[in-house]
């Protein structure tokens, strides 16, 4: 057998456990317990939702996020007089709270915004959407729009 195989033979089964074959030159050891305490690996945080025009993204809700009464919607946006419009919306389609923000710049800039949305609690749990958008100044219609998918907590 060339030394190479050999020496991978060893390393294997040192490796394994076995002893090593005599006359190779390698020590048999055990390695001692670590003392040193383990930490978890970080939860994944799901990456920020940006929109399609990506004028506006959002950082909290995180997308799957179970909300109950209230939730905290904040992130950055680059929108007309920094107006940052908002809803929590059932799957349904039901608006169960909804409003306006402003956020630390207006367009062209990037601004931060964040804020506490409180809601009457529905009868029982279901899907859902924080809606963070803009309008037009022109028509008033959705011309940016971020949904982030929620759990809405219910009641019972």
């Amino acid at each position: 057998m060339s030394a190479v195989r050999s020496l991978t033979l060893v390393l294997v089964l040192g490796a394994c456990g076995a002893p090593p074959s005599a006359g190779t030159g390698a020590v048999a050891t055990t390695a001692a317990p670590s003392a040193a305490p383990t930490t978890a690996a970080p939860t994944a945080r799901p990456s920020p939702l940006t929109s399609a025009k990506g004028l506006i993204t959002v950082s909290e809700p995180v997308s799957g996020q179970t909300i109950r009464g209230g939730v905290l919607v904040s992130g950055e946006a680059s929108v007309f007089e920094a107006n940052v419009r908002y809803r929590v919306v059932t799957a349904a389609g039901s608006v169960i709270a909804m409003g306006h923000t402003t956020a630390s710049a207006a367009a062209p800039q990037r601004g931060a915004f964040r804020v506490e949305v409180k809601f009457d609690v529905p009868y029982s749990t279901g899907q859902g959407f924080v809606e963070v958008f803009e309008t037009s100044a022109k028509d008033g219609t959705i011309s940016d729009i971020v949904l982030v998918p929620v759990t809405i907590a219910g009641a019972y």
